[in-house]
């Protein structure tokens, strides 16, 4: 049985790969309409989810997932993410330049993945007036 949801978020890195057991209560959020699609779990499968480095770097070409865990009263859930691209502090990202020109400009500043990544984490343990630190808030100016 499904019982409380946990908050939704999107992933900071490049890319997250995740296995879910059979138990499964891994869902995300279709961009259309908003509804949550709960990810049925599938024998020696992953979960691939594209995180806010890979939309930066790509123009939004790769759209990050927001994504949630259910929690089940009934059996234990057991997940294991791996996070790729967790990058070093001193990195800026950006978009990638090879993708970037005069018709097609950057989408996003470039950021400080430590600045960006401790704003996030800090503010996901307060209880804030305003939303959390998203990769909509460095938008380039058109």
């Amino acid at each position: 049985m499904e019982g409380a949801r946990e908050k939704a978020d999107t992933d900071a890195g490049a890319l997250t790969v995740l296995y879910q057991d059979e138990v499964g209560g891994h869902e995300v959020k279709r961009k259309t309409d908003g509804e949550w699609i709960r990810i049925k779990p599938t024998p020696n499968a992953y979960i691939v989810n594209v995180g806010d480095i890979t939309q930066v770097w790509s123009r939004d070409k790769y759209e990050r997932v927001e994504h949630r865990a259910t929690v089940n009263s009934e059996k234990e859930i057991f997940s294991i993410p791996y996070f790729f691209f967790n990058s070093t502090h001193s990195t800026m990202v950006e978009p990638v330049e090879e993708l970037t020109d005069d018709v097609n400009p950057a989408k996003y500043k470039a950021y400080n993945w430590e600045k960006f990544l401790t704003s996030r984490t800090l503010s996901n343990f307060k209880k804030l007036d305003v939303e959390n630190i998203q990769i909509h808030h460095i938008k380039a100016s058109t």
